[in-house]
Order: C-alpha cells, then structure tokens, then sequence
C-alpha cells in the first residue's frame, strides 16, 4: 500500500531538487563578500575557515527558512482549497422549499408553538430545592399524613385537581319520544 506524502515531505523533495539544480552557482553572499560581517573580521589564516563555518551557517539557515516558507504556502493552499469545498458544499442546500409545499397537507390556521421553557440557572434551582424541601418537610409533619398517609394524598388530589368530565352516556330521549322498556318478548 502507498502511503500518502505529509506536506514536509513534499517540501523535501522539492528543496532537493532546488539544491542539486543551485548546487554550481555556490551561495551568492560569501562570493560577493557580504559575510564578512559573520567572519569577526579576523585577519589571517583562520579567516577561510571562519568563512567557511559561516557559509554552513547560513546554508542551513537559508534551508530552514526556505522549508517553512514551503510548508507555510502549502498548508495555506490546502486551507483555501478546504474553504472552497466547504461553500461548494453549502451552496448545495434546498434554498427554496415551495416545491414541497404542494405534498404537505394544508392547515387552516398555524398552530402556535409552545412557549419555550425557561432556563434555569443554578442559584434558581438551588431556591426550588430549598423551597422543596421545606414543603416535603412540613408534609410530613402534619398529623393527617402522620396518621393515614395515602388517605392525606387522596384528599389532596381531590382538593387540588379540577373535576373529571363525566363519561359520555347514551344521549337522553328527545322530548316526545316515549321510553322504552327493555322487557324481552318471548
């Protein structure tokens, strides 16, 4: 199986080309005598190899500062070309539903949707707790819940629930009708 390249191995390889292309013209600075700002500017027989440290210096420098720079544009590359295939793909979206609108059942009047609920923070629902438990407490201790507790909460539902609607029965005769009787004849 072939293994994808990392975008720094691509920046290798093309910095090796480079060099093996660049590797006659020598580095222009040390030739034109513009390092010997790096040389300390001793005079002698130590000079040529203070120039040539230097020239490896900067050699490795200008290779360092010439791989980021490759992987700085090749990483920006595949940044824009990641951008573009996320509009694309966000352009791709049902802008314009109303052809849908022909299979959806029509409504007579919108439904109103449900207020939505309120988000509690935790100071508010460390009061519903406090509050809650004082509730619980005081139940508790009351001598009707003491003495027959699910009598107490039957009462209470009773008390505090509204009254169930009656069961439908068989509609009641019309006036002037007559009843009749649910003897059997035999």
């Amino acid at each position: 199986m072939v293994k994808k390249k990392t975008a720094r191995q691509k920046v290798r390889e093309k910095s090796t080309k480079n060099e093996t292309s660049t590797k006659g013209d020598g580095d222009p600075m040390v030739q034109d005598g513009t390092a010997s700002q790096w040389d300390g500017g001793e005079e002698g027989g130590s000079k040529s190899v203070v120039r040539a440290s230097v020239k490896r210096k900067m050699d490795k420098q200008l290779r360092f500062l010439s791989k980021l720079q490759e992987t700085q544009r090749v990483l920006s590359a595949k940044k824009t070309i990641s951008k573009k295939r996320r509009r694309s793909q966000s352009g791709k979206t049902l802008n314009d539903l109303s052809s849908l609108a022909e299979f959806l059942p029509a409504l007579g009047t919108p439904t109103t949707a449900a207020p939505p609920t309120k988000i509690l923070r935790s100071k508010a629902k460390q009061k519903i707790v406090v509050n809650e438990t004082k509730q619980l407490a005081a139940v508790l201790a009351h001598p009707q819940f003491q003495s027959n507790p699910f009598a107490a909460i039957q009462q209470h539902l009773i008390a505090t629930l509204p009254p169930t609607p009656a069961p439908l029965s068989k509609p009641a005769p019309k006036a002037g009708q007559k009843k009749r009787p649910n003897s059997k004849k035999a």
